[in-house]
This record gives C-alpha cells, sequence and structure tokens, in this order.
C-alpha cells in the first residue's frame, strides 16, 4: 500500500500581486562562430574598436535604462552566460514589472565589433518566473533589436504559488546538514570598491546583490583594526595585517544590518555565515559575536538558530522558517571565546583532507567542516582546484566530518605565466567546472554541503550558475527524503495491518 505523506513544517505564502522587482539579468551569446565580441578598448570621437551593449525595459509608458552593461572581466564569449546584478542595470534595478502587462526590450549595441545575442533574460530575486527576450539578431556599429518578452513559469509556481524554503517547498523537508548552500569566498569584498581590485577582491556584488542572485552561505573575513583604512570591527582580506598587506571593504554591523533587512523582507529564505579567517582574534572575536548577537537577537525580525547547541541536531528549513531562526552562525575561535552557552554560535572545527577528525576532541556543541581550499596554479583548466576538491570528498568520505565545503578558487599570485592572473579571471576558468566536481563527489548521500567560489555571477561556458546547480542538487536530495519517508511510511502500515490481523486471529 501507497501512502502520499506530506512533510513539510512549514509554507511561506506570498502576495497574489502580478508583479515583481528586477534584481538581475542575464544574456546568452551565440554559439556561431563570430558572434561574440572584444569589449572597447580605444575610444575616438564616438568610434570604439570593440563593441558594448546597453538594454532598455519598457512596460505601461515606463522604461528603464541599463546604461553600458559591463563587469570586470565581461568579453561576450561565444556560447558564454553573463549576468548583471544590481548596481550593473544601473536604473533598471528594482524596477517594477506587471506580469499580465507586455515586455518590451530594445537592445542597442555601439562599437566596431559586431555580436550577436541568442537571447536576455530578466529576473527577479527568485527562479519561480522571469521574462525571456529572444534576440537572434546581429547588430554593429550603432544598430538596435526590439523585441517582445514572454513570461515564464516553472511549473512548481503555475502549481504552488508558494516559495516554500529557499526556493521550493519540498527543500523544507531537507534538514540543515541535507542542503547544499550556494556560496562565496570572501562575501565581504564587494562590499565597497577598494583597490588594487585584481589581487584583493573576490566579489563584484555587495551582500544584498548576492542575496538576490541566490547565494544563501557567505564566507567572510574579519577583523577589528582602526589602521589601513579600518574603522572598528570590519570585513576585510589580506594576510600579515601587521605590515600592512590588509585591506577592510566596510563596517560589520553595516552589512549585518543589509542582511537582517533583506531575510526580514523574504521569509522563506535560509542562511549561513561561515566566520573562518579571523585576523587579530583577541580583540576581533569578541567584538564579532556581541555584534552579532546585538543585530539578530536583541532586535525584533529574523534570529540565529539555536537549534544544533539546544537539541544536538540539525533543524530542517522549514523547521528554521516556521521559527523565524533562519540564519546559521560558524566561527573558528583561536581563543576559547564560543562556550556552550552561547547557543547561537557554532564553533567551526576545521578539518584538512588527510587528516584525523578524533584528534580534534571535538565537543558535542562543534561542527567539523572538511575543506578543499589549497592555494596552488590554477592552471588554464583549473585542474588544480578540481584534484583538490576530489581529494577532499574522498578523505571526508572516510573521516565523515559534520559538514564539506568545495572551494573553486585559489589566490591571487597563482594564475598565469607569472603568478599576476587576476582573481576575476581564475573566476572565470574555475566556475564553469563547479557541476562536474559535483557530480563526481558522490561518495555520501547528502555531500558535499557549501560550495564556495570568486564571482558567482561570472557563468562563463557552464550550463547552469551555482545557484541553479544547487537547486537541481537539492531537488534530488528531497525527493530522496521523501521517497525514504513513504518507506518508512510503508512499513508502519504493513506492520499495523499486521498486529491487526494477528489480535483478530486472537480474538478468534
Amino acid at each position: 500500500m501507497k501512502m502520499l505523506v506530506k512533510v513539510s513544517l512549514a509554507i511561506i505564502v506570498i502576495s497574489t500581486c502580478n508583479c515583481f522587482n528586477i534584481s538581475k539579468m542575464s544574456t546568452k551569446t551565440s554559439s556561431i562562430p563570430g558572434s561574440g565580441m572584444d569589449k572597447p578598448g580605444i575610444s575616438f570621437f564616438g568610434w570604439s574598436n570593440g563593441g558594448s551593449y546597453s538594454i532598455t525595459i519598457c512596460q505601461d509608458e515606463r522604461c528603464c535604462t541599463t546604461g553600458k552593461l559591463n563587469t570586470e572581466d565581461n568579453n561576450w564569449e561565444v556560447g558564454q552566460v553573463d549576468w548583471f546584478v544590481g548596481s550593473q542595470i544601473e536604473e533598471c534595478s528594482y524596477f517594477s514589472l506587471n506580469t499580465e502587462s507586455p515586455v518590451l526590450l530594445t537592445l542597442q549595441h555601439k562599437g566596431a565589433n559586431a555580436g550577436l545575442l541568442e537571447w536576455i533574460k530578466i529576473h527577479s530575486w527568485h527562479s519561480a518566473f522571469d521574462f525571456l527576450c529572444v534576440v537572434e539578431e546581429r547588430l554593429d556599429y550603432s544598430s538596435k533589436h526590439v523585441t517582445n518578452c514572454e513570461l515564464q513559469e516553472t511549473d512548481h509556481w503555475k502549481s504552488s504559488k508558494e516559495f516554500g524554503c529557499n526556493g521550493r517547498l519540498e527543500f523544507c523537508d531537507l534538514r540543515f546538514d541535507q542542503f547544499l548552500f550556494p556560496g562565496t569566498h570572501n562575501s565581504g569584498t564587494g562590499q565597497s570598491e577598494g583597490v588594487y581590485k585584481c589581487a584583493y577582491k573576490n566579489q563584484d556584488l555587495n551582500i544584498v546583490e548576492q542575496l538576490e542572485f541566490g547565494i544563501r552561505f557567505f564566507d567572510i573575513d574579519v577583523i577589528y583594526s582602526t589602521t589601513f583604512g579600518c574603522s572598528g570591527l570590519e570585513t576585510g582580506h589580506g594576510s600579515h595585517p601587521e605590515i600592512g598587506l590588509y585591506q577592510c571593504y566596510g563596517r560589520m554591523d553595516a552589512l549585518l544590518r543589509q542582511m537582517k533587512k533583506w531575510l526580514d523582507q523574504h521569509p522563506s529564505e535560509v542562511v549561513a555565515l561561515n566566520f573562518g579567517n579571523i585576523d587579530w582574534p583577541e580583540e576581533t572575536i569578541p567584538s564579532l559575536m556581541e555584534t552579532l548577537i546585538e543585530e539578530f537577537s536583541l532586535q525584533d525580525g529574523v534570529r540565529i538558530n539555536k537549534a544544533f547547541k539546544a537539541t544536538g541536531s540539525w533543524p530542517t528549513l522549514g523547521e528554521a522558517v516556521k521559527s523565524n531562526e533562519r540564519l546559521f552562525i560558524f566561527l573558528r575561535d583561536s581563543i576559547g571565546a564560543v562556550t556552550e552557552n552561547e547557543l547561537e554560535i557554532v564553533k567551526e572545527i576545521k578539518v584538512k583532507p588527510g587528516h584525523d577528525v578524533a584528534s580534534k576532541n571535538l565537543t558535542e556543541f562543534e561542527a567539523s567542516i572538511t575543506t578543499s581550499y589549497k592555494a596552488g596554479d590554477v592552471g588554464s583548466d583549473c585542474s588544480f582546484v578540481l584534484r583538490s576538491n576530489a581529494d577532499a570528498c574522498k578523505s571526508e568520505n572516510q573521516t565523515e566530518t559534520d559538514f564539506l565545503k568545495l572551494s573553486f578558487f585559489s589566490k591571487f599570485g597563482k594564475g598565469g605565466a607569472i603568478g599576476t592572473e587576476c582573481v576575476h579571471k581564475m573566476a572565470r576558468k574555475c566556475n564553469q567546472w563547479v557541476k562536474q566536481a559535483v557530480d563526481q563527489c558522490n561518495y555520501r548521500n547528502f555531500k558535499p554541503n557549501f560550495l564556495l567560489v570568486d564571482y558567482p555571477n561570472y557563468q562563463a561556458l557552464a550550463e547552469q550558475n551555482i545557484v541553479q546547480l544547487c537547486q537541481a542538487v537539492n531537488m534530488e536530495r528531497a525527493n530522496m527524503v521523501i521517497k525514504n519517508t513513504e518507506g518508512v511510511m510503508d512499513k508502519v502500515v504493513e506492520d499495523d495491518m499486521s498486529t491487526n490481523m494477528r489480535e483478530q486471529e486472537d480474538q478468534i
């Protein structure tokens, strides 16, 4: 006997408003040879040697314009998908569209280098629906193409009209340690421009733009300092701050408030923060802990999840959503500040591939995380990073840590002929291999747990970006949980029937 079992513990129902705010756009350059463009390098009296695009979106006599679409490494390669998020689409960011009215898109080309796009998509913060605008026309010099955009809705959205947990109702049944979180490395470096971006900057999206893109795991470097441009507790990046090789990108309290505001506005979303690289820990860790508690535990709205340290087990995403404890905090504590009494903060125990977990002397209040990161030359195909991830997957299968984190980056000085390849160029190479690494990391059902990349909006030639990939993997995991639950219920029903039959026989 088969029984349908509904195991979702929380359902987020959104307004029936037929509108959404634009948060990002994606473009697909045609795979036909000659469709790509180089971005302009020389401009002279209105002429430029490369090519660029801008977009105008109109609906009901209202219009917005993106300005020239551009990122750190936007070269419109043949067959490549490019993403433009938040401030990168200028006045079109948060431009409101009604899903029941026609949308008209104008693609404007400039420059001597012709290009051909297959399509442009207009997205909101979620993946439930978007607008598809077909182009398929080669543009050159100052030519333009006007096209109507068609609304595309997922089957899930058509049937439920609900976001559930992190995008799907089915995800509500996954425990936190069963979910695959799309994440960013040095997430705070997108908070400001900084200097020496080629070497120090790992993100060109700020924390809200990353949330809008779909990132749900944030790896944040932090320091407490009043030197080299810092003003207290800040997110930063660098090494050896004692000799000035460090850069701050913004105050942590401002970052956390921006995240809290976004989470309060999006009550279906579950997020994790990981504070691993903490410089000057004696001053930084106490300040960080105090700031986290002040922003998320002493204020109304979304709170930090305390279930693991309070109960010894990880909650489902549905339980986190229902309780509004939708933020999980991991902190690599080197000074003994995190004790069993701070229920909001879980001490992270870092485990490198090949190392023994038993020697770490974990307590029941700590979480072990195997990390694949290892700095090395990424080469032309990112093979070093792929090998590091493969080694971590094999090692974690033997040590069985609480979580497995795969990293798809190296560091400045480890790319290019003489080590001067920019971080964003390495990201373009490595991000397209994430799916292959995840597919091959198949030793255990619910591993890996966290995927970390630089510049997640640099999809390159991959069919999916990191957010879309995690959605697909989590759907497989949710189906596995549902199937297992149905199997358990079948066994319960069979046992109940057998018991009833025995009782009837005894009565006879």
